[in-house]
């Protein structure tokens, strides 16, 4: 195994890595919409993995609200890989689905992952 694949290993054990959005739009009747989307990755030392989704819209429009919350939990393993000169977290969830994202560390509680800057935090 390379140095920078165990540099990278060391990094994400024990950490989550979390990702916020928010989205929202008003019009001059005061109705609109809301969309809110919460990402928590747990990499644990023995590279098991929860991948946890949460996300909560609300439409508002002529005196009505309409509100909308989900959450979703997946369990499985993961594990960092190098190709090309570039290393991937890969997640492997207990439903064999994958998935093998991009990453980069940027600094203190700073993770690079796919397209998104994640923060990263150890897990209490």
């Amino acid at each position: 195994m390379s140095y920078l694949i165990n540099q990278m290993i060391n990094s994400l054990s024990n950490k989550v890595l979390k990702l916020e959005k928010a989205k929202s739009d008003r019009d001059y009747s005061g109705g609109g919409w809301y969309e809110e989307e919460k990402y928590q990755i747990y990499l644990y030392p023995d590279f098991s993995a929860v991948y946890i989704r949460e996300s909560f819209r609300s439409v508002s429009g002529g005196g009505l609200y309409l509100p909308n919350q989900s959450s979703t939990k997946e369990y499985g393993k993961w594990n960092v890989c190098e190709e090309n000169g570039k290393l991937f977290l890969e997640m492997i969830f207990d439903d064999n689905s994958r998935a093998k994202l991009e990453t980069e560390n940027l600094g203190t509680g700073i993770q690079k992952l796919g397209d998104h800057i994640w923060n990263r935090y150890l897990i209490s």
